[in-house]
C-alpha cells in the first residue's frame, strides 16, 4: 500500500529548492503549517530525516539528495498527466543556465521564439559563468544549461550544439588593427584582459591562446565581456571574445577585431543536462528548437 502522496513530494521538492518550508508552501499555494505537517508525515513515513538546519536553511542531507532527483521526475511526471489531454504547444515552466556569451546574446530570440510558439510559458534564465550553471544544474535548481566548451562531469550530459567564433579586439587606433599589423611575436607581447577564473570564456580563450601563441601577458581580469569590451576601449589592453558580443561596438567604430589568420579562434557551445533528469515535453520541445534553429541561420 502507498503511503505517501503526491502532495508530499511537492512540499519535499519545493522545500529543497527554496531552503525553507516558508518559501516552499507560498509558492506552491500552501499554507506554511500544512507544508510543515505534509513535510513531517513524509519524512516519518520514509523513516529518515531529509535535511539538515545551517543557520535559516534548510539544505538536503545524504538521503535528501538520493531522494531529489527521483522525486523532481515524480512531480514533473504529475504535472505532465494532468496536461495529457490539453492541446499540444501548452505552456510550460523552464529554468534555465547560461554562461553569460551565450545567455545575453544567443539565448535571448530563442526564448521569445519559444514564448511565441507557446503562449504563457514562462522560461527563468540565470546567467553567470560556466562553473556556476554547472553547479545550479547539479544541484537541480535549473532544468537545462547552456555553456561554452564541454563538461566532463560523471553526472552531466553534455550534447554538442554550435560552434562560436572568436576574434581579438582592440581599440581602432591601436597598430594592431591595421592591415597585417598582428603577428603571434606583437600579440605575444600584447597586455590581455580577459574573463575571470571559473568562465568557460577564459578557460577556451587561454587555452587556444596559450596554445598558439606560448605565454601571454595578463593585464587585467574582469567578470563580464561588457566590462572587458569597456576595458579594451580604454586602451588598458587586447582582449579576444565571442565575434557575436563585438559587433555593436565594432559597427559604431569603438572597437577593431585584429586580422588573425595566423590563429584558430573557434570555440564549442554545448547543452548540458543532469543526466538523472526526468525530460520533460517541454524540455524536449526547447532542445529541438535549438537543434532548428541551427538549421535556420
Amino acid at each position: 500500500m502507498l503511503h505517501t502522496t503526491l502532495r508530499q513530494f511537492e512540499v519535499f521538492v519545493a522545500t529543497a529548492r527554496k531552503g525553507s518550508v516558508t518559501q516552499a508552501a507560498a509558492a506552491i499555494g500552501l499554507t506554511q503549517s500544512a507544508a510543515s505537517m505534509a513535510l513531517a508525515d513524509f519524512e516519518r513515513q520514509l523513516g529518515t530525516r531529509l535535511f539538515d538546519r545551517v543557520g535559516k536553511r534548510l539544505v538536503l542531507n545524504g538521503d535528501g539528495r538520493v531522494l531529489y532527483p527521483k522525486a523532481v521526475e515524480m512531480v514533473e511526471r504529475a504535472v505532465e498527466m494532468e496536461q495529457l489531454f490539453h492541446e499540444g504547444g501548452r505552456a510550460v515552466n523552464l529554468r534555465l543556465g547560461a554562461s553569460s556569451t551565450i545567455g545575453n546574446y544567443l539565448l535571448p530570440r530563442l526564448i521569445g521564439q519559444f514564448q511565441t510558439a507557446r503562449p504563457g510559458s514562462q522560461l527563468r534564465l540565470d546567467v553567470g559563468n560556466t562553473q556556476q550553471v554547472l553547479d545550479a544544474l547539479l544541484r537541480f535548481e535549473i532544468d537545462v544549461g547552456f555553456v561554452e566548451g564541454p563538461c566532463l562531469h560523471a553526472d552531466i550530459e553534455s550534447i554538442a550544439w554550435r560552434q562560436d567564433q572568436l576574434a581579438v579586439c582592440v581599440r581602432p587606433d591601436d597598430p594592431l588593427a591595421r592591415p597585417g599589423g598582428a603577428s603571434i611575436d606583437t600579440l605575444r607581447r600584447a597586455r590581455w584582459i580577459l574573463r575571470e577564473r571559473g568562465s568557460g570564456t577564459r578557460e577556451v580563450v587561454e587555452q587556444l591562446l596559450t596554445g598558439q601563441l606560448g605565454e601571454i601577458a595578463l593585464a587585467m581580469e574582469l567578470g563580464g565581456t561588457e566590462a572587458i569590451k569597456r576595458a579594451v576601449e580604454s586602451g588598458i589592453g587586447i582582449s579576444c571574445l565571442s565575434s557575436t558580443t563585438l559587433a555593436g561596438e565594432v559597427e559604431r567604430g569603438s572597437l577593431a577585431l585584429v586580422e588573425t589568420p595566423f590563429l584558430r579562434l573557434v570555440r564549442p557551445l554545448h547543452i548540458v543536462l543532469h543526466r538523472q533528469k526526468y525530460r520533460t515535453e517541454g524540455i524536449e520541445a526547447l532542445l529541438a528548437l535549438c537543434r532548428r534553429a541551427l538549421v535556420s541561420e
